[in-house]
């Protein structure tokens, strides 16, 4: 008789750690699904045409402030944080910094990369080791973005795309303005 008992005994374990397993294997795909969502969001945002800028003095003091500018891509949250681009407006002396910070040691490089007056990616500036934690900064001088050097010709909103390899890691919007 007891070996007939036994088998009884072990199915509702069985089905309740089975249970428990395809649960667990649920929520598992429905947080990649979530995850791959709010990569594709990101992207989505990243790449339509600028909309507003965030406002900062020449010394990184943010004036006003646009919610889509400088966020982190869902991937790199936790990893890094991107203060506004200073100054912004930007009227055509000195340089453009971008503050950021980095929690954790990231293998590879990041570079900033804006398009050109002719449409094509230029890369600005780029820190091709990020093995320490720290505050880092990009510094570019956004007249290359055309080969005269024309403030004029630049007037307008400009999106900064911030890349570690082809990952978009963030991006943040650059009004450049005629004094």
């Amino acid at each position: 008789m007891p070996s007939t008992t036994c088998p009884q005994d072990r199915r509702p374990y069985a089905t309740t750690a089975g249970r428990l397993v395809q649960a667990a294997l649920l929520l598992l795909l429905i947080l990649t699904g979530c995850d791959n969502r709010q990569q594709e969001d990101f992207l989505s945002a990243a790449f339509r045409p600028p909309e507003g800028f965030t406002r900062t003095d020449e010394n990184g003091q943010v004036l006003s402030e646009d919610p889509d500018d400088w966020r982190v891509a869902p991937a790199f949250r936790g990893y890094l944080r991107f203060d506004p681009a200073y100054p912004n407006p930007y009227t055509g002396s000195g340089e453009v910094r971008v503050p950021f910070h980095v929690f954790s040691s990231l293998s590879g490089s990041l570079s900033i990369w804006a398009e050109d007056v002719e449409g094509r990616m230029r890369l600005l500036d780029e820190h091709p080791s990020l093995s320490q934690p720290g505050t880092y900064v990009f510094i570019f001088d956004p007249l290359v973005l055309t080969p005269e050097r024309n403030l004029a010709r630049l007037q307008g909103l400009h999106r900064l795309f911030v890349y570690r390899g082809n990952d978009l890691v963030s991006y943040g919007d650059l009004m450049i303005q005629a004094p």
